[in-house]
């Protein structure tokens, strides 16, 4: 119990620094309730490992005494990977510990002639010592995949983009043949950009929102010449990522889809190739897919709608669209209030989201309770393997 508390009570100083840069020691005790003899110990202890640095000295109080030392995460201490991929490309990304990328990359992909994870150990292989070379050792990598993703086991549960419709076990496998000793994180690729809300955000953390992902390219690995809007939704409830009971939550196809079609709303398929060629098609997927934000919107009580993806050349109009439909599918006379906006990130949203996952995980809190939440590696877990000796001592 004694581990368990010092990585609870560390986690919660790290987690207070991260999302409060510039606090002093006393400030923190006193956010936290914790003794001051406590915080300092558990300061040093960040301090000597190095990810937390002195941003500046205080003044001193009015009865003198010692100047207080504001804290802050030291941005180059490490670097995370982020990556999505995707059913004909990849992205990856290389961020610092303030959220700042300084490495990005895309390029073409097959994965009809290799597999997902050999594909994933290749970009690592190849991209990790372009980031590492920047001084900063990779901390951690985050992966945004299509489909059903358990990021709590590390699964990829289904994928249709991928042809994949059994369980890849895919964290354990890249773990195994990977070669570096380092958190490999994944998730859906919507949820990857409800990641990246959270983990950035710092002082304006959104609490209740979705992540509305549209992307321009290849339904399936096998289709060349099927290029559609595909779509994805991540939740966010009260703060926290919503996966459902088996992890679908989020997966989109409209409720006025024809069957037997490709594409995930009402137009035909012949229609849905034309997503950015052609306004009139463009027209009634913004109309069809506002109706359902707004729905969403108003029935959960959302307060923000970020766009992201390629359908972000469109945002203005989905915005007029959900509005409206905000208005008219609401009883009362004070209209609902939320935000829309587009993601910061553009195209690379889902690999930036992706390292974001690992940030996010790294300043979670350990919890005490047995669901199955409790079992995401988190907080101080995903640390490198040096100082834990010390730091269950403390």
């Amino acid at each position: 119990m004694e581990r368990y508390v010092s990585k609870v009570n560390i986690t919660r100083v790290l987690r207070t620094i991260y999302l409060t840069q510039g606090l002093s020691r006393v400030e923190i005790a006193r956010i936290l309730d914790i003794n001051k003899s406590t915080v300092s110990k558990i300061v040093s202890f960040l301090e000597e490992l190095g990810i937390v640095e002195t941003a500046a000295v205080g003044e001193a109080g009015p009865t003198g005494g010692r100047r207080p030392l504001h804290l802050r995460i030291r941005p180059d201490w490490g670097c995370v990977m982020g990556l999505e991929i995707q059913t004909e490309a990849f992205t990856v990304v290389g961020v610092n510990l303030q959220g700042e990328v300084f490495f990005s990359h895309t390029e073409p992909l097959d994965l009809r002639t290799i597999s997902l994870v050999d594909a994933f150990i290749a970009i690592v292989d190849r991209f990790r010592p372009s980031l590492e070379n920047t001084g900063m050792p990779v901390l951690g990598i985050g992966v945004g995949l299509p489909g059903f993703v358990d990021p709590l086991r590390g699964v990829l549960c289904a994928s249709m983009p991928f042809e994949h419709y059994e369980e890849i076990n895919f964290v354990r496998e890249a773990r195994e043949r990977l070669g570096i000793r380092v958190p490999v994180l994944v998730d859906n690729d919507a949820n990857c950009g409800c990641w990246g809300e959270l983990a950035f955000r710092h002082s304006s953390r959104p609490s209740n929102f979705i992540f509305v992902l549209g992307e321009h390219r290849k339904h399936t690995i096998a289709m060349d010449n099927h290029r559609i809007m595909a779509l994805g939704v991540g939740l966010v409830l009260n703060g926290q990522v919503h996966h459902g009971e088996t992890f679908s939550a989020g997966e989109f196809r409209s409720i006025l889809y024809k069957r037997q079609q490709v594409n995930q709303f009402s137009i035909t398929d012949e229609q849905a190739k034309l997503f950015l060629q052609d306004p009139r098609v463009d027209e009634l997927i913004v109309d069809e897919l506002a109706r359902h934000i707004s729905f969403l919107v108003n029935m959960l009580n959302l307060r923000k709608v970020v766009i992201g993806g390629p359908v972000e050349v469109l945002a203005e109009q989905i915005e007029e669209a959900v509005r409206k439909y905000t208005r008219i599918n609401w009883a009362y006379p004070r209209q609902v209030e939320f935000e829309m906006e587009v993601s910061r990130l553009g195209e690379r949203a889902v690999a930036y989201g992706a390292a974001g996952m690992y940030l996010e995980r790294l300043i979670r809190i350990p919890s005490v309770e047995t669901d199955r939440e409790a079992t995401a590696p988190c907080g101080i877990d995903l640390l490198p393997q040096m100082g834990q000796d010390q730091l269950v001592r403390r």
